[in-house]
């Protein structure tokens, strides 16, 4: 017993050395692949950063660089991972035998996570929604911040951030394609004169357009969609650029409201 335990001990020692080494080249492997991953990082940023300036910040630009980070780091971790198993002496290509024998039951174990990779490949290629985007999603509604493989980030107006699985996206409703229209209602209570509360209504708007530089023209008074038992409901429309909808009908509600007030028509 004690000749064996002596004879483990001698082969440990022998074999220290060697395993001492693989680990500090492991290590050394290691460190080297997270730079040049942090290299490669900024590179990718810088050059898709350069493509944004000359073609004005495009969204599609930006999208593609979430997406193409996303697989860059998936695609060095791995490549780092096997080579420093390999530099400590684990047989790597026995692993990818055996993760192509087991290979079923793990995409069997990974429907969920497959199905979210591919819902991001497509969702990149049918160009529905980009980065900077305002979307619904996933009973969802906020801006587009994040685009990668497996799941799209978006932030709410009121800061909250939603991660959602790219396999539960299933209808996009896009905000932000070339333009909006700023939709505000705005009501008249009953027993007044209906046909001069448009016509208030009309000439206030014309203020708004000499307001706000960024609308050609006039906003639209609709006229009454609706009405219930104090009042009835009448819509203004007006076609904006996508970022000043929200600007646009902040400034025809408080111009409605005074235009009313000033004719003496009750809201």
């Amino acid at each position: 017993m004690l000749e064996q335990i002596i004879q483990a001990a001698q082969g440990f020692w022998k074999t220290l050395p060697d395993v001492l080494t693989r680990i500090a080249a492991a290590l050394g492997i290691l460190i080297v692949g997270i730079i040049l991953i942090r290299l490669g990082r900024k590179l990718i940023n810088r050059l898709f950063n350069s493509y944004r300036k000359k073609h004005d910040g495009n969204s599609r630009g930006n999208t593609v660089q979430t997406l193409t980070l996303s697989l860059f780091n998936i695609l060095m971790y791995v490549a780092l991972i096997f080579t420093c198993l390999s530099t400590l002496g684990v047989d790597v290509g026995s692993l990818l035998a055996v993760a192509g024998v087991s290979g079923f039951a793990i995409a069997f174990g990974c429907q969920s996570l497959i199905k979210d990779v591919i819902s991001g490949m497509f969702l990149w290629l049918e160009g529905s929604c980009n980065v900077g985007d305002v979307v619904t999603v996933a009973g969802q509604t906020g801006r587009i911040e994040n685009v990668a493989l497996r799941t799209t980030t978006l932030r709410a107006t009121n800061g909250s951030v939603f991660v959602i699985p790219n396999g539960e996206i299933r209808t996009v409703i896009n905000m932000t394609s070339d333009f909006r229209f700023a939709v505000v209602d705005v009501s008249v209570a009953h027993g007044q004169d209906y046909e001069r509360a448009l016509t208030v209504l009309r000439e206030g708007m014309k203020r708004v357009n000499q307001e706000c530089d960024y609308i050609d023209e006039d906003p639209i008074v609709r006229g009454y969609i609706s009405m219930d038992r104090g009042a009835a409901t009448c819509r203004i429309e007006c076609r904006c650029s996508v970022d000043k909808c929200w600007d646009l009908e902040r400034v025809i509600r408080l111009r409605a409201m005074e235009a009313l007030a000033q004719a003496g028509i009750k809201p």
